[in-house]
């Protein structure tokens, strides 16, 4: 275990007056605190895992997946080194079914993907010095580099488009795509023939075409310029940043109220919302991220609480719910007058 965090553990119990029962579960760690928000973490496969939450709980869920033979975490089975782009989007199909059923009814999705290019040249593509979860590409044949697809060589593959398509297939309502500019995104060594990539999208998914969204909280329209923040600490070089998470809670969900990473990795999205009045639940494969994620809510003095704290809060709606600006049963046609108190 990371060390920042070795005295977080705190596993699940169905009693709330002995959290640490050491008949407990060690995959669910649930968090309050003395402002009545809390925090859950869970450790396992996302798809699993989210099974055992409440259905239509979540105004909004945020989250950036691991990409397509991008990187690697150091972990057996973990998402994104499948055998071809079909098994990698099934997979994400499997969690983002579960994140469907999680939402609320008026909910929304908002998904960080980026791309990947087929090189097909049946060897490692090369190293990125400036991230080591990126120097497996210099020793490992990846499924990008083997010959045979029936795409040219050195195309870009439209992975994001790809699951967007997939999502719709299954009901999603795609509302927007939104650019986020990564104003010091880094220099790629290995692209001479063409521009580096310097965005990526950030899909607005909606669990239905009717849903709560409170467009006054928006600071840019459907290009968002937010630079690349870096988390050494957490080891994970691949976060995206707070500015961008808080925009997404901001506008789909009111003070108080409920939100969902199913890929919390360095935790961006769990400190992001506890930073900014919410209560939320984070997933992911790595022991090593969620009890770094485990000192990050901590130190924002949050102590140990029964996992059925947080399934019993994720329960009841942010009393603020019904005055929310975003509640859409607040909205008005434009012309029409505000309604009188």
């Amino acid at each position: 275990m990371n060390s920042v965090a070795s005295s977080a553990l705190s596993p699940e119990t169905d009693s709330a007056d002995s959290p640490s029962s050491s008949s407990s579960n060690p995959s669910r760690y649930g968090y309050s605190s003395s402002t009545g928000h809390f925090a859950g973490l869970m450790h396992g496969d996302s798809a699993t895992m989210l099974k055992s939450l409440p259905d239509d709980v979540f105004n909004v869920a945020v989250t950036s997946p691991p990409y397509f033979w991008v990187r690697d975490y150091g972990y057996d089975g973990q998402l994104g080194h499948e055998e071809s782009v079909e098994t990698y989007i099934d997979a994400l199909m499997e969690v983002f079914d579960e994140v469907k059923r999680t939402l609320h009814p008026e909910g929304v999705f908002f998904l960080n993907i980026g791309d990947t290019y087929y090189s097909g040249n049946g060897q490692p593509h090369g190293s990125d010095p400036k991230c080591s979860s990126r120097n497996f590409l210099r020793r490992k044949v990846r499924p990008v580099d083997v010959g045979g697809w029936d795409i040219p060589k050195k195309s870009m593959i439209g992975v994001p488009w790809k699951v967007a398509f997939a999502m719709q297939e299954r009901g999603w309502t795609l509302r927007s795509s939104i650019i986020w500019n990564r104003c010091n995104s880094f220099v790629e060594p290995t692209a001479r023939d063409r521009p580096y990539r310097q965005y990526e999208f950030v899909f607005m998914f909606a669990k239905s075409r009717f849903y709560s969204f409170d467009r006054s909280k928006l600071v840019e329209e459907d290009v968002w310029n937010i630079p690349i923040e870096r988390n050494r600490r957490a080891n994970h070089n691949a976060a995206f940043p707070s500015e961008l998470v808080r925009r997404c809670i901001e506008v789909g969900s009111p003070p108080n109220g409920h939100v969902l990473d199913p890929f919390v990795g360095s935790g961006t999205t769990v400190l992001t919302s506890l930073l900014n009045h919410r209560n939320v639940v984070g997933i992911d494969m790595s022991g090593d991220y969620i009890d770094y994620v485990q000192g990050v809510v901590e130190a924002e003095g949050f102590e140990s609480a029964a996992w059925n704290a947080v399934t019993d809060g994720l329960k009841r709606p942010s009393a603020l719910w019904d005055d929310w600006a975003g509640n859409r049963n607040n909205f008005r046609k434009p012309g029409t007058k505000k309604k009188q108190e």
